[in-house]
């Protein structure tokens, strides 16, 4: 046998040169060539040449390109033969479709902003959530991840917020076929295909709720051959990314020693304040998260079944704070003929979780002083002491448990009328079962006597959706391609609740109204809501040689949530693509240039997510009573019978590129998005006797630039390296208010006409007066610099270093001179005093761009993948910072820096200002808490090692993979308190951190089994 080894290596071993060339006669670089079964091997050159020597007489050449069909080639007889190899397109990558709105089309054939992100891409992830699996995907999609609290997800923004009302920023999901406002209850690893429709062109089939874009989610399916049984284990370990310094028991008492006091709580011998505290390790715990996957998936000629079963038990953070889930779902589509198509696709899930509350138990650890006692001596839980909570038993005690269960069946028919017409008709029911049961001890209770107290609500949500469309093609002359779609749709979707509160329950052991003492009037009650659709849509799209490709879409939609003169809407959509490199004057470029197409698109979406009866005057029942009776009043909202669609325009210009046949990939858009007829609720007057009525206020543009490029810069037998890179830039402007008024959101943001959402609106800090006689300005109000003798007596004022002698003026505050250890806020008025005319534009909440860059490596068996994901420029007023550090609350203690820090006496030289409680004046909102939100994350990072196929088929395994997993492992930013990326559920009230659950840091092992 070795004879025979060396007979083959050196006897019959021969030098194979070719050149490999594309369809058209072109060059074609980058193909692999290699020899069957063995490790030699070459890559075509720039000009498509290959060379290999050792080649085995009677080898056979395998070449291999990405999009190309593979050939294999047997070594020539002839000696010295200059091969000559033509690839050809592979064609089932060219008939590549992506899912559209109630069809597909060819992804070559797309005229609209879509963006795919396969099954591939998603796995080589460890995804929880839909959040997970979409961060830095995509262009023009910014996902703020909560990847913290167990059971918590994050938000999805396409193309900026568009609209005042919180819901309605949200996009809209299309999961096999089921429009959908949430996407929750979606297990990751069922997902065959993302599709996020970006424009209007691509969105506006979907009508009135596709304003903020649509992701059309595409379930996996069975292939042919043998069942196919995976099996998927991982166990992650979470932790806190990093602490934030505390102050601790000596840092408290030098607090109160600023505050002047010499008692008991300043005293490191009294027994009730000489605890030292890490409230941070005393409350948080190591977060562990096991989650178990197995699907059963399969198809014959007739048949294709896909099911699949998870189960997900994540331990928080927090102590106390977890999430267990389960999610099954069954795929099944038959074909008794090549006629008729039936299939379903059902989905169920239970989850139960116990959400903390953040302001009770984590924002506690930082506003509780750490010399506080947390254990009595007999090592019982201390409650309140001192008006502050103790976290650690509220994380303990305090209960906050939702259980949900979910379910949805769709079942679906296509039948082929004729040979270019097809029908189809579904019908989907949906239905969610969420029951919170609340209590709190008398442990945590804050009454005084402690008194404990208890609610349960129960929520029955059910919706229906009815669907019938006919699609039809037609090919005429083999270069014509007409296409055309007509629909209907309805849904409706209940809610019914009922909710019970009382007190003084009899046992703490006992959540159910029946323990309770008393009722609480206000907590019991039953409430009901609907809300119907209609629609009417339609497309029709022509393509010549796919070259120049024209679609139209229209939908008509009718809401009930409108008032009667405003209940339907119609959007309408144009798109058209020309494919530039089809024509003749481009012939030059094919040697590099694999595709190039042109788009453009103009299109009207809309939002009607507003409340169910916002067009109604309401009356209200049980929430007010007189004597101990109760009665019916109105609400405190007006109805609006004129309310308004919302409706969204938007242009889009794009172009994609393709380059070295499919090796490198570039898209480029551009749009201008505005939405008019904002729905928002206006607060009224009081003397009105309403709070507020939702009215169509006004007008929004949201203007963007957005890159993507996938490209494979080295492949070869054993190493390939792919790399995807996006980014986006976004600038939204406030084009109108009602009545051009102005008006504050909250207590910080200003919205007004030229603005941006997520305006900071507050002083500017300039810092604190050193000197009583620092408060000191010429009369253009430049500052003075105050002189003092050898003897530190004031001896007069300079002004750009020279004496000055002219008036001096005074700032004020509150009425007040303004006095060393002060805040010195920017006049921006020119006046004497400091008021709601100096507050000006302090940030901004949104990030200037965004972007995502994900690489996949594979060498041999191992395969390597991470993401980094950058949001910068944006704002966060860091509130959690400001709420300890005010000073008018005796027993929150502010941070280090500023106990150390803070003006002591005159001539102090700091930014921290003195140490005096009932000193509003010097927090108001300013610049002192706006910080750079701008981080660099490596958010996602996976090892994996696949096992050798011929190892595994002898203990009877088709495949198995092991790897290791990590997320939020390394973030580089300035901002000073946990992380600055979080979510924003209200759009006029952006990047404010309240002191939120901690991000972890992940590190864990998984495997893979197919059987």
């Amino acid at each position: 046998m070795l004879l025979l080894v060396v007979t083959t290596a050196y006897g019959q071993n021969v030098k194979i040169r070719g050149f490999v060339r594309t369809p058209d006669n072109q060059p074609f670089p980058g193909v692999t060539v290699r020899v069957k079964g063995t490790s030699v091997g070459a890559t075509s050159s720039g000009s498509g040449e290959f060379s290999m020597g050792n080649v085995p007489a009677n080898g056979v050449l395998v070449f291999s390109a990405i999009g190309q069909v593979p050939q294999e080639i047997p070594v020539p007889a002839e000696r010295g033969k200059t091969l000559t190899i033509t690839m050809q397109p592979d064609q089932r990558q060219l008939d590549e479709v992506v899912a559209i709105g109630y069809g597909n089309v060819a992804k070559r054939d797309v005229t609209g902003a879509i963006t795919s992100i396969s099954r591939d891409a998603i796995e080589k992830r460890q995804p929880v959530n839909l959040i997970d699996a979409l961060q830095s995907q995509a262009a023009g999609v910014l996902v703020m991840n909560d990847a913290g609290e167990p059971g918590a997800e994050g938000s999805i923004r396409i193309r900026g917020f568009s609209t005042f009302s919180s819901a309605g920023n949200n996009p809209l999901y299309v999961i096999d076929g089921v429009l959908s406002e949430s996407a929750g209850n979606i297990n990751p690893n069922d997902i065959e295909s993302i599709e996020v429709l970006k424009d209007a062109a691509s969105a506006a089939i979907y009508g009135s709720r596709s304003a903020n874009g649509v992701i059309i989610i595409t379930t996996k399916k069975g292939q042919e051959g043998k069942p196919r049984v995976d099996v998927r284990y991982s166990s992650i370990l979470g932790q806190l990314a990093h602490k934030l310094r505390q102050a601790n028991a000596d840092d408290v008492r030098a607090y109160r020693k600023l505050q002047g006091s010499s008692g008991t709580s300043a005293d490191s011998l009294n027994p009730g304040f000489n605890a030292d505290n890490d409230y941070q390790d005393m409350v948080s715990q190591q977060a562990i998260r096991h989650q178990v996957d197995l699907s059963v998936s399969g198809a014959s000629k007739n048949m294709n079944y896909y099911t699949s079963l998870q189960y997900l038990d994540d331990k928080g953070l927090i102590v106390n704070s977890w999430n267990k889930m389960a999610r099954a779902r069954i795929n099944i589509d038959y074909s008794p003929s090549t006629r008729f198509k039936y299939g379903n696709r059902m989905q169920f899930s239970y989850q139960k979780r116990n959400n903390i509350n953040e302001g009770n138990t984590f924002n506690q650890l930082f506003q509780r002083p750490t010399n506080f006692t947390v254990y009595y001596p007999d090592g019982s839980l201390a409650g309140y002491v001192g008006g502050r909570r103790n976290p650690l038993a509220n994380a303990l005690y305090e209960m906050d448990e939702t259980e949900t269960y979910g379910g949805s069946i769709f079942n679906y028919i296509e039948v082929s009328l004729l040979k270019d017409l097809k029908f189809t008709t579904n019908f989907n029911v949906d239905l969610s079962v969420p029951h919170n049961v609340s209590f709190n001890p008398k442990i945590i209770s804050s009454a005084n006597p402690t008194r404990n107290d208890g609610s349960e609500a129960f929520d029955l949500n059910i919706g229906w959706q009815y669907q019938a469309y006919l699609n039809y093609t037609k090919t005429v002359n083999k270069d014509h391609n007409f296409n055309a779609m007509v629909g209907f749709s309805a849904e409706r979707a209940r809610n019914n609740s009922f909710d019970i509160a009382g007190t003084d329950y009899v046992s703490e052991n006992i959540y159910t109204s029946n323990a309770a003492g008393t009722l609480v009037n206000s907590g019991t009650r039953t409430g009901a809501s609907a809300h119907s659709m209609a629609s009417f849509f339609g497309r029709v799209g022509y393509s010549y040689k796919s070259r120049y490709l024209l679609n139209a879409t229209l939908r008509h939609d009718g809401s009930s949530r409108f008032g009667k003169s405003n209940l339907w809407g119609d959007f309408p959509s144009v798109s058209a693509a020309w494919r530039v490199s089809d024509e003749s004057f481009m012939r030059w470029t094919r040697r590099y240039l694999s595709d190039a197409k042109l788009r453009v698109s103009y299109g009207q979406t809309g939002n009607e997510r507003v409340g169910d009866y916002d067009a109604m005057q309401r009356i209200t029942f049980g929430s007010s009573y007189y004597n101990g009776v109760t009665g019916a009043v109105p609400t405190s909202s007006i109805g609006n019978p004129n309310l308004s669609w919302e409706s969204t325009r938007q242009f889009d210009a794009g172009l994609d590129l393709s380059f070295f046949n499919d090796r490198l990939l570039f898209t480029a858009d551009y749009y201008v998005k505005t939405t008019r007829n904002l729905l928002y609720q206006r607060p009224l007057p009081s003397e009105t006797g309403y709070e507020d009525v939702r009215i169509n206020l006004g007008a929004i543009r949201n203007k963007g630039l957005e890159f993507a490029v996938n490209g494979t810069p080295y492949r070869s037998r054993n190493f390939t390296w792919n790399t995807i890179f996006n980014i986006s830039f976004e600038r939204s402007t406030i084009l109108q208010l009602y009545g051009g008024e102005e008006f504050i959101a909250g207590d910080k943001w200003l919205v007004r006409e030229g603005g941006r959402l997520g305006d900071f609106y507050g002083h500017k800090y300039v810092g604190v007066y050193a000197y009583d006689q620092s408060n000191a300005y010429t009369d253009n109000w430049e500052r003075l610099t105050p002189v003092f003798d050898e003897n530190n007596a004031f001896v007069g004022y300079n002004h750009n270093g020279e004496k000055y002698n002219g008036a001096v003026h005074h700032m004020y505050g509150n009425g007040q001179l303004l006095k060393g250890g002060d805040v010195e806020y920017e006049n921006i008025s020119r006046d004497s005093v400091i008021d709601d005319a100096d507050r000006t534009v302090i940030g901004n909440a949104q990030p200037k761009f965004y972007a995502g860059w994900i690489n996949n490596l594979t060498y041999k068996n191992l395969t390597l993948s991470f993401t980094f994901n950058v949001t910068w420029g944006g704002d966060v007023y860091n509130n959690a910072a400001a709420t300890l550090n005010n000073y008018n609350t005796t027993h929150i203690i502010p941070q280090p820096y500023v106990i150390y820090n803070a003006w002591k006496a005159q001539g102090d030289e700091t930014d921290v200002p003195r140490v005096q409680a009932n000193s509003a004046w010097n927090h108001r909102i300013s610049t002192r808490y706006v910080e750079d939100a701008s981080f660099i994350r490596l958010s996602y990072v996976k090892l994996m090692y696949g096992f050798n196929p011929a190892w595994l088929s002898k203990i009877r395994i088709k495949g198995a993979g092991l790897y290791v997993y990590g997320s939020n492992l390394i973030t580089w930013t300035n901002y000073s308190w946990f992380d600055p990326e979080f979510s924003s559920s209200n759009a006029l009230q952006l990047g404010q951190d309240n002191g939120r659950y901690p991000r972890r840091r992940e590190l864990g092992l998984g495997i893979n089994i197919n059987l």
